[in-house]
């Protein structure tokens, strides 16, 4: 069984949060610096994805 991306992404929020805390979003959005200043688009467009995730999983109380 293949994962899509979007599982991926469902996946690796969920585990940021547990690991985290109220500091997922903060990590995620540091890896998205950090991806930018070496260029890494896929690496920015997957981490925007968890990021997303993770805002959504907020706004819902759960955590996949």
């Amino acid at each position: 069984m293949t994962l899509t991306q979007v599982q991926i992404a469902w996946g690796a929020a969920s585990m940021l949060i547990r690991r985290h805390g109220n500091q997922a979003e903060a990590h995620a959005e540091s890896r998205i610096s950090e991806l930018t200043a070496i260029g890494d688009d896929e690496g920015i467009r997957m981490w925007k994805k968890i990021a997303c995730c993770i805002n959504q999983l907020r706004d819902t109380g759960t955590s996949h």
